[in-house]
């Protein structure tokens, strides 16, 4: 199972994001849907490692914050509210989080229960994958990061409207067919996409090797 966990950057300083997240996040299926929990902190929790990665570049997009994922079990049944869950993966995300927050692009994987290992892998072999996820991660919003807001909207709506052209993409969002262009001749959107899928692998590796799932306490 995943967990994940999200704090705005520089909150105290700044309108309250949260709200903005929540609506970016709807879109991802989870197991226990985002909300808020303390302050300005977002939790979710999901069984999907496809699912992880594209909720990190729908968070990427909108930049500003601390990202943890946490990888391991958790305790069942799951109450309606995040902040009331207990597992080895709700402990790992908050390790994240803290840990994101003097991290690159502010992102770190954790896996609960660390210094063991599941009955198809060995420690070595979830670490490897875990640091494999995070560092695709890292990329992926590191990546968007070093874009400007418009610039990110433009790799969005590729990636979400894989078929549109450029006409379309300077269309929607009332632009030269040229300002698009310089944007995605970078190659942005392909990182982002090969990003998110290797992403996407690793992390569903190391929750299948580290026997990540549920535990009914």
């Amino acid at each position: 199972m995943f967990v994940m966990t999200i704090d705005q950057r520089g909150s105290r300083a700044g309108d309250d994001s949260v709200p903005e997240l929540l609506a970016a996040l709807a879109r991802i299926d989870t197991v226990r849907g985002f909300q808020r929990t303390i302050g300005d902190e977002v939790q979710g929790v999901l069984d999907d490692p496809g699912q992880v990665a594209e909720a990190v570049r729908l968070i990427a997009v909108l930049t500003g914050w601390h990202i943890g994922i946490g990888i391991g079990e958790v305790e069942e049944p799951l109450p309606d509210s995040t902040a009331e869950a207990r597992g080895e993966a709700f402990y790992a995300a908050r390790r994240a989080v803290e840990a994101a927050k003097s991290a690159p692009a502010h992102l770190v994987v954790a896996s609960g229960g660390e210094g063991s290992a599941g009955a198809e892998g060995t420690v070595e072999e979830t670490g490897e994958h875990l640091g494999f996820a995070e560092a695709a991660l890292r990329l992926l919003a590191r990546t968007l990061d070093d874009l400007r807001e418009q610039s990110r909207g433009y790799v969005a709506y590729r990636l979400d409207h894989p078929e549109a052209t450029q006409a379309d993409i300077a269309k929607h969002f009332a632009v030269s067919q040229q300002a698009v262009s310089r944007v995605l001749s970078q190659g942005s959107a392909e990182i982002v996409a090969g990003a998110r899928a290797l992403s996407a692998h690793h992390l569903g590796l190391a929750a299948r090797v580290s026997g990540a799932g549920h535990n009914n306490g």
